[in-house]
């Protein structure tokens, strides 16, 4: 009677840490899938608010002088900050171009922020 009482408790006891261990799991990966999903809103935010600043000086559909120097200042930020592209290439164009940017160059700037806004 003692050899199977003691089966028993250690039945149990296995059972108990089988599920107490799989309880463990299970909140670690919700703990992990919640902290990667912060994370992920965190990086898609900063993409935005970079997409807003370099955007935000030819809001209006030109590029000045100023907004130039402005737009040519992001162009490390952008490309270090995981932008569209789009953006990327049309910004680096324009700051290889100086004072004299296209109208070209501007227009694929223009075009490629209000695609990166909607």
């Amino acid at each position: 009677m003692t050899f199977s009482r003691s089966n028993k408790a250690l039945t149990t006891s296995l059972a108990i840490l089988a599920l107490a261990t799989s309880g463990c799991a299970g909140i670690a990966d919700t703990a992990s899938s919640a902290a990667s999903s912060a994370a992920t809103q965190l990086a898609d935010g900063a993409k935005k608010e970079l997409i807003k600043q370099v955007c935000a000086p030819i809001k209006d559909g030109t590029v000045n002088a100023d907004d130039l120097k402005i737009v040519t200042s992001m162009v490390d930020a952008v490309r270090e900050g995981g932008l569209p592209e789009e953006i990327v290439s049309a910004l680096d164009d324009v700051a290889a171009s100086g004072d004299k940017v296209p109208a070209d160059v501007q227009a694929r700037l223009i075009t490629a922020c209000e695609n990166a806004s909607v």
